[in-house]
């Protein structure tokens, strides 16, 4: 079986960072040792060589034979072997197997060398035709391999452990990318850890970039999905709305003719066909806004004379439901708007309110004047918004409530955004749902 494509890698790349750190560690210790070696070795050689010039300088002074006993008297002194080299090949106190080689050494300049497992020195003695020869067994650099051999592996650990470090700084923002990346096949938008995204690297720019990328695509797809829900709205509302209108209208004519005759008994029913036939021609007249909406036409009233003139309207539903209402507002509060439209909107916020409050309660609106804004809050006393009702309640066709089309909040939303103001829905404090529209406040000498 293949593995998964988002799948990550098992120590993949985190074996791929560590092991050539750590073996490039290894070379360039072992390197670094070898180096050190030939460099100690170099020196070792320039002090056995000095060592040699200075002696012929000292046995210059002596007026003894270059014997052999001389040779030996001054090996113990020194430590080392001593012979003397003559021109005509002769050596005291010199290995056989080292004539050849001490007689390429010997010159005017005091010289030194290695040959297997002896150094040499070799100095002219002034005024003669011999030279000092200094030899001593080759000393190793390291006596024992556990003397660099444990400060290699040292070396090596830090290395290793210094890679590691680095590479999991590295490879864990990865991982989490990769598992982050099957959220951009689904259409929720899953965060990325906090410790990835607020880095101030490449990774992290990459993160942020990705993770925006995805809310932007989840946001279009929003988008496109609610245009084609209103297209296949508008298509529903278009061809029902003439099939709607006809059969409503001549039902509230045959209402107002009968209407003439009635007994006061009967005008309660036919005021109830009235309001029904109404509350149709709304619900189309919804239908086709929201579908088909068209640029608001902007005339100056009085809100609290709108807000009044719908509550009265709906006066006998909020009988019929148990609710009260009342209204705590300024004598005039003077907007721009489109009334049909506007009072549209709030007849939505009151019947909301109301349904909100099965067994019955109380609606209280308010409007305050600011400096700069008229404000509208409408409150209940139900159980508030959900909270997903306060993330969702503009889309279209959301509804928690049994039988809601869902389409009142986002009519409100449509139509107060197009008046230039804004809407927002909350729960208040001592329970229920809060519902405010605040509009720009109108200059009291326009006309």
């Amino acid at each position: 079986m293949h593995p998964s494509l988002h799948e990550p890698g098992r120590g993949g790349l985190f074996r791929s960072l560590v092991l050539p750190f750590s073996l490039f560690v290894l070379g360039a210790s072992l390197a670094l040792i070898a180096w050190l070696q030939g460099v100690n070795r170099m020196k070792a050689l320039r002090d056995f060589e000095n060592t040699a010039r200075e002696n012929a300088r000292f046995v210059e002074k002596l007026r003894l034979p270059r014997s052999p006993e001389l040779a030996r008297n001054l090996s113990e002194v020194l430590g080392v072997g001593v012979g003397f080299y003559r021109a005509n090949g002769a050596v005291a106190g010199l290995p056989p197997e080292l004539l050849p080689i001490v007689a390429q050494m010997a010159g005017p300049e005091a010289r030194s060398s290695r040959s297997g497992e002896w150094d040499l020195a070799i100095a002219p003695i002034t005024g003669e035709e011999s030279h000092l020869l200094l030899l001593r067994k080759t000393s190793p650099f390291s006596s024992s391999p556990a003397s660099w051999l444990l400060p290699t592996l040292i070396v090596t650990s830090l290395g290793g452990g210094i890679a590691a470090l680095v590479a999991r700084r590295i490879v864990m923002p990865l991982s989490a990318l990769t598992r982050w990346l099957p959220n951009l096949e689904g259409d929720t938008i899953g965060s990325l850890p906090v410790a990835v995204t607020n880095r101030s690297d490449e990774i992290g720019t990459l993160a942020r970039t990705l993770e925006e990328n995805h809310r932007r695509l989840v946001d279009e797809t929003k988008r496109r999905q609610q245009s084609e829900r209103l297209a296949a709205l508008g298509r529903i509302a278009t061809s029902l709305a003439h099939e709607i209108r006809n059969p409503a209208a001549a039902i509230r004519m045959h209402a107002d003719l009968l209407a003439t005759g009635a007994t006061p008994e009967s005008n309660d029913s036919l005021e109830l066909i009235r309001e029904e036939v109404d509350r149709i021609t709304d619900l189309v007249n919804q239908w086709l806004y929201v579908a088909r909406s068209t640029p608001p036409r902007m005339e100056r009233h009085d809100l609290v004379f709108l807000v009044n003139r719908v509550a009265r309207r709906l006066a006998p539903q909020f009988d019929h439901a148990h609710v009260s209402f009342s209204l705590e507002a300024p004598e005039t509060a003077p907007i721009l708007a489109d009334a049909p439209r506007l009072e549209q909107v709030i007849r939505n916020l009151l019947i909301n309110a109301m349904q909100a409050m099965p067994r019955g309660g109380s609606i209280h609106a308010s409007i305050q004047t600011e400096e700069t804004a008229v404000s509208l809050f409408i409150r209940d006393e139900g159980d508030g918004f959900t909270e997903e009702a306060l993330a969702r309640w503009s889309e279209p066709f959301f509804s928690e409530r049994e039988g809601g089309m869902g389409l009142g909040l986002t009519l409100a939303d449509e139509v107060i955004s197009g008046l230039g103001a804004e809407i927002t829905i909350s729960n208040d404090g001592n329970g229920g749902g809060k519902v405010r529209c605040r509009f720009p406040i109108v200059d009291p000498q326009s006309s």
